[in-house]
């Protein structure tokens, strides 16, 4: 495989700390954790934020509502292991949507004790409308690939994500002796 060559810093209108950026994303103690993170933060929060402020819908809300929208029927538990949310913020959400009418909740017929979640009609609708927006915002964010790098990007992605079981669990076993600050 050829190297990747070092694209240059584009210019931005990010404020005083673009060197601070640029600094960043050059290298770091932790270069792909920070880039991915650098990545997913800003894709993901002025989005969300934005439709939370057009349509009231949080980004834990579209998280379940995408997952539902896709998979009708599966639970609260199912997306929590599949957006590594944290169970909490699901629950909040899931309640939220309820209220909205967005979401139902139904008991499974062969195990009671499972709630299964699905899109009404008007969740539907919305899940529709953002789709599409995502969708552009996502091709604008992967527009400095190639179609074989976006790929190649793609089937990287998948791979990593694949393995997160192996190290979700932070060990912090180097840190038992040390004195909470």
């Amino acid at each position: 495989m050829p190297k990747a060559r070092e694209e240059p810093t584009p210019k931005s209108n990010a404020g005083p700390n673009t060197q601070l950026r640029a600094d960043m994303l050059k290298g770091n103690a932790l270069n792909s954790a920070w880039r991915l993170s650098y990545i997913a933060n800003f894709f993901a929060v002025p989005f969300y934020l934005a439709l939370d402020h057009h349509l009231g819908i949080s980004r834990g809300e579209y998280v379940i509502l995408f997952c539902v929208a896709q998979h009708p029927g599966t639970t609260a538990q199912d997306i929590v292991a599949a957006s590594g949310r944290p169970k909490n913020s699901i629950s909040v959400a899931v309640a939220k949507l309820e209220h909205k009418r967005l979401i139902v909740r139904k008991r499974n017929k062969d195990d009671a004790r499972r709630m299964e979640l699905r899109a009404t009609a008007a969740g539907l609708s919305v899940y529709r409308k953002v789709v599409p927006l995502l969708k552009a915002r996502e091709r604008r964010m992967l527009a400095p690939l190639a179609a074989s790098e976006r790929r190649q990007f793609d089937a990287l992605l998948l791979k990593v994500a694949n393995r997160v079981p192996d190290w979700q669990e932070p060990d912090l076993g180097s840190l038992a002796g040390a004195r909470r600050i």
